[in-house]
């Protein structure tokens, strides 16, 4: 079937991801725009590039660094239009919705797309400054970030485990399986497995999310370089195609929505990029999806239709239960499957706010073209589409995109 891509990506370079004290914040932005470059097999230089977005989220209160583009404008040496935006988790997958418009739009033809965060230098104050992303009624009420998911999470064990102690355990699944995924991804934060009973008996940070729930606090940076598709194969023989781009927003504020256990930005979302696409949610066979919490994952298998609302727990439990060992392991429903954050997703990988959305399109380059090295996955099948979803605050914003390697 025929699809009308909106850009095509030539290049992707990113930094590893964790603790990374001697670095700082545009060095590691540099570092990941220069793999990026390096990494276009026909070649790319720096004044090709008619346009960068950049995504950051606290830079100007955990690292004392505002106007992103100025410092990039020096270290990149070129003085082009550069853009840096905020939407808290979801700046990365903004920067790269603003982007995929730019060439859509005929404005460039050429752009750059960056994802940054130093969270460690500042480790101290970041539970008041994720709170940031969030209603200030709420935080006046005394919520942190991780207090408003331990609300979903509440929520969604009362409404759909019903006293069914699997639920809770599906819900630390989930952080079992997404560690194990980053076991060979040689970038991730966090490469060893953990176990059921010791996600279950981590600290509690807000009942009932416990420690090893929750993502990290990460530093990283990565890069992607996006063309106009007529001019995709004179850089690569191997593009991959953007093909679904899509954003929606809702109110942030929990206390006032219609329901605590959907995210309604991610149904609108997902929705619109499957339509551009001209794909369902069953022909998607990666996606990496935003687990800044355990329950994020099971809130979007049902916000995005794979599985029926309220059953996700259970997918989980079983596809969990019947895994083999395998490199990845995959949800089954209805006959389909799908790989969900291979490379660890926010869990494993880690989750350096800026960068997260960004990530999460390298990862899935990376797989289509078969360059994953032994975290390539393994799916039955052709392996051609695969799906990004990034969001901001609880809900307050989503970006969904949809890559495909052939149209």
């Amino acid at each position: 079937m025929s699809r009308t891509p909106y850009a095509a990506i030539v290049g992707a370079g990113r930094t590893k991801f964790g603790e990374l004290w001697y670095a700082n914040p545009e060095k590691l932005l540099t570092e990941a725009g220069e793999k990026a470059l390096e990494s276009v097999d026909h070649g790319l230089r720096r004044k090709d590039i008619e346009g960068c977005f950049f995504g950051s989220f606290l830079s100007q209160v955990t690292n004392k660094l505002a106007l992103i583009p100025s410092y990039m404008s020096r270290e990149l040496g070129i003085n082009i239009p550069m853009t840096s935006i905020e939407a808290a988790c979801a700046s990365g997958g903004s920067a790269l919705y603003n982007a995929c418009i730019s060439i859509k739009s005929g404005e460039y033809d050429v752009v750059l797309v960056g994802g940054i965060e130093k969270m460690t230098d500042r480790v101290s104050k970041i539970v008041d400054d994720t709170m940031f992303a969030c209603d200030s009624h709420e935080f006046d009420a005394g919520f942190t970030f991780a207090g408003l998911y331990a609300s979903i999470m509440a929520r969604y064990i009362y409404e759909y485990g019903r006293g069914d102690g699997r639920c809770k355990e599906a819900l630390a699944q989930i952080a079992c399986k997404n560690h194990h995924h980053a076991v060979n991804n040689p970038y991730a934060q966090y490469r060893f497995e953990v176990t059921v009973d010791k996600v279950l008996n981590s600290p509690l940070i807000a009942d009932p999310i416990r420690l090893l729930h929750c993502a990290p606090i990460t530093d990283g940076a990565v890069a992607v370089i996006l063309v106009k598709p007529e001019l995709a194969k004179k850089y690569t023989d191997t593009p991959i195609y953007i093909v679904g781009s899509s954003q929606a927003t809702d109110d942030i504020s929990l206390y006032s929505r219609a329901s605590m256990t959907e995210m309604y930005a991610t149904q609108i979302a997902v929705k619109k990029a499957l339509n551009e696409s001209k794909l369902s949610i069953r022909d998607i066979k990666i996606a990496e999806v935003h687990d800044c919490f355990t329950i994020g994952e099971v809130l979007f298998l049902e916000d995005s239709g794979f599985v029926e609302k309220g059953k996700a727990w259970q997918v989980v439990y079983e596809s969990y239960n019947s895994f083999n060992r395998s490199k990845h392991i995959p949800y089954v429903n209805n006959g389909s499957e799908m790989i969900v954050n291979p490379g660890g997703g926010l869990k494993a990988d880690g989750h350096p706010i800026g960068a997260t959305g960004v990530r999460q399109v390298y990862e899935c380059f990376k797989q289509l073209r078969g360059e994953a090295g032994s975290n390539q996955v393994d799916v039955d099948g052709d392996l051609n589409a695969c799906l990004c979803h990034n969001i901001g605050g609880t809900g307050g914003i989503a970006n969904v995109h949809i890559l495909v390697r052939d149209l």
